[in-house]
């Protein structure tokens, strides 16, 4: 049996990179999107970081990215801003409207910025984090490539809504964040079972015909890459609910396309960020000593039988990434292979490469 394929963040997001690079997008957008896919493998949200390489090989390759898009700043007061990101590719793209609601945040307290043109922008969460790590609270959501039929519907309309909101750490304790799906599971949790060979979990997932599935081969059609069936939404009528609000927030609000006016897996798709300064409310300081006295409450409360430890929201993607920073981790072969094979056919690497050598230190 070979021996598993340990790689370092920092080799990953070397890779993901050059990948991208290969593909044609430039080198700003490249960077800015191989950081925003590290920050999902880094995490060990495995689903959204150099897994997804071949989604965005096919998207540009069909046509719903552009690789070079005019990002223009269409109107700006001094706490909004809706930008135009032209079809770039959304990893990249995001950041930028992202950093403009950082920025307007520093200035004057609350920062808004709203896109359309945009497409699929990866984790949601990646967005927050960076927020967070400024003493920003930060808000992110976006709609996505139709996933989903509205509750008692047969017709995949909606997305899944990735939605983020993260606070800043305390003095002693670990920044609080939110990263999901309004879905039962993010669409790649159902690419990786195909690409490990096992089954869904009742409630994942509905196949073409509206009925309850297990097979994801009845939800990912694999010779197209396409949505057979469709993602069932996280708590029946309540994640059908945030779906929608979500959408009109990133997706309605500046205008950008939704339903079946989004091209392929995501062209034209918006974005929402909100970034809020705590000090237009209280004092920083004061604020990070309720965090500390909020976490530690919840941390240390009791527990029930058999549980060892209670985690706060994010914290375990905190712990993975300190540990994979430090140490490295095994990156699954089947996504290794993938990256691989854009290798190959853009002739970036020997034809007779193996993962072992483009993951090579």
């Amino acid at each position: 049996m070979a021996e598993p394929l340990k790689v370092s963040v920092k080799k990953v997001r070397e890779v993901t990179y050059e990948a991208l690079k290969l593909m044609g997008v430039d080198a700003d957008l490249a960077s800015r999107s191989a950081d925003t896919l590290n920050t999902a493998d880094k995490r060990g949200v495995d689903t959204h970081g150099v897994a997804r390489l071949r989604f965005y090989d096919k998207a540009i390759k069909e046509g719903e990215i552009n690789l070079k898009p005019n990002v223009k700043l269409v109107k700006e007061t001094p706490v909004s801003a809706l930008f135009d990101c032209d079809n770039g590719i959304g990893v990249g793209t995001a950041d930028i409207v992202n950093e403009k609601a950082m920025e307007l945040a520093k200035k004057n307290g609350i920062g808004l910025a709203v896109a359309r043109g945009g497409h699929h922008f990866g984790a949601a969460g990646h967005y927050t984090i960076k927020a967070s790590s400024q003493n920003l609270i930060g808000v992110s959501a976006s709609p996505a490539l139709l996933l989903v039929a509205p509750v008692g519907g047969t017709q995949k309309l909606l997305g899944n809504s990735p939605n983020s909101i993260a606070f800043p750490a305390g003095h002693k304790t670990l920044p609080m964040m939110l990263d999901m799906a309004s879905t039962t599971v993010a669409g790649g949790k159902i690419e990786m079972a195909i690409r490990k060979g096992e089954k869904l979990k009742p409630g994942w997932a509905l196949d073409a015909q509206g009925n309850s599935t297990e097979n994801p081969f009845e939800v990912i059609d694999v010779t197209t890459l396409s949505m057979a069936g469709s993602l069932e939404p996280m708590a029946g009528p309540k994640g059908y609910c945030l779906i929608v609000m979500f959408e009109l927030l990133s997706g309605i609000l500046p205008g950008a396309a939704t339903g079946l006016k989004i091209v392929g897996s995501g062209g034209g798709l918006g974005y929402y960020f909100l970034a809020i300064d705590p000090s237009i409310i209280r004092p920083i300081d004061e604020l990070k000593t309720d965090l500390d006295e909020y976490f530690t409450t919840i941390k240390n409360s009791p527990r029930r039988e058999g549980v060892n430890e209670i985690f706060l929201p994010g914290e375990i993607e905190h712990n993975i990434a300190a540990d994979r920073e430090k140490n490295g981790y095994v990156l699954g072969k089947a996504v290794a292979k993938e990256a691989l094979a854009i290798f190959k056919n853009y002739n970036a690497i020997d034809q007779d490469a193996t993962i072992y050598d483009l993951f090579k230190e």
